[in-house]
């Protein structure tokens, strides 16, 4: 490897770690929550047009259904009539609405399938985004604690917040003890 290409790779290397300084990693975590949530919205949207086109098949099936009963009752009265050429038009004509009704019914299983897909696929990815948001306010906090701590003055002897010695608590506790004792409030 030449010192070239060595000096290319280190100059990639350190202008890739000054971008990830100047990164706040908290805006670009509310940006991957906004772009997870507009794709949930994409989601929402494409599961809401199928259960439109769901709506339209049923009842483009119910009116056919209507039309096969009616056209089995006019049957049956050219049946009963002797029309044989009506008879032969009747059942010409319920056999393709028969064909079209089986098409649409095959549509709308299909169409069902997908809506149950997407739906448990949307379900998964709700409940991510939920998960990721609460990590991301949890994260956001954390950082906000930091920044408040760096750029709160030091306090006298401690440079932060400590918990109580042992030997500090149990020195209350008899203060408190021989405070009860003499009669007065703690």
């Amino acid at each position: 490897m030449g010192i070239f290409s060595r000096m290319v790779r280190l100059c990639k290397a350190d202008l890739h770690g000054v971008m990830d300084q100047l990164e706040d990693k908290g805006l670009l975590l509310k940006q991957h929550l906004r772009e997870m949530e507009e794709s949930l919205k994409q989601r929402e949207g494409q599961r809401e047009q199928m259960a439109r086109t769901d709506r339209r098949i049923r009842r483009d099936l119910a009116q056919r259904d209507q039309e096969a009963q009616k056209l089995a009752q006019e049957l049956d009265l050219a049946l009963c009539k002797d029309k044989d050429e009506i008879a032969r038009m009747l059942i010409r004509k319920r056999r393709v609405l028969q064909g079209g009704s089986e098409q649409l019914r095959r549509q709308l299983d299909i169409l069902t399938e997908e809506k149950n897909r997407i739906g448990e696929i949307l379900e998964r990815q709700r409940l991510q985004h939920d998960e990721l948001k609460i990590r991301i306010a949890a994260f956001c906090r954390e950082a906000e604690a930091r920044q408040y701590e760096e750029r709160s003055p030091p306090r006298e002897g401690a440079s932060a917040w400590q918990a109580p010695s042992d030997e500090e608590i149990e020195l209350e506790l008899l203060q408190r003890k021989d405070a009860l004792r003499q009669g007065g409030a703690p």
